[in-house]
């Protein structure tokens, strides 16, 4: 959906905030190198 809005929509943003159930490694690793900003608040993991 982001690559979208960037590549067809041509939406222009710096700055993504989410909620933490869409939180992913691989989501975080996209906007690093997209050169966003992003805040995500981190789910807290009981099982550590």
């Amino acid at each position: 959906m982001i690559l979208n809005g960037i590549n067809n929509k041509k939406i222009l943003f710096k700055t993504v905030l989410m909620d933490s159930w869409y939180v992913t490694q691989r989501l975080m690793a996209l906007m690093d190198s997209l050169g966003k900003n992003y805040y995500f608040p981190l789910k807290s993991n009981p099982a550590c």
